[in-house]
């Protein structure tokens, strides 16, 4: 794993909790609404991650497979 993928893996995880923790202190609606922007934005580059670490081996699994 190099560094830049465990620095997505450890502070990817530890931002959605303060995202989530934050968005329960904040009153005001706008800031509300961005804060769920940027919780949604972070978890999706997190399943982007998953993805790209499970997508090759089930492809590679399937053409393996098929043969």
């Amino acid at each position: 794993m190099n560094s830049l993928d465990q620095t997505i893996h450890i502070v990817g995880p530890l931002l959605l909790i303060s995202l989530g923790a934050l968005y329960h202190w904040i009153e005001g609606k706008p800031l509300k609404r961005l804060l769920a922007g940027v919780f949604v934005l972070v978890l999706s580059l997190l399943l982007a991650d998953a993805t790209l670490h499970l997508l090759p081996n089930a492809i590679a699994g399937f053409i393996y497979r098929t043969r």
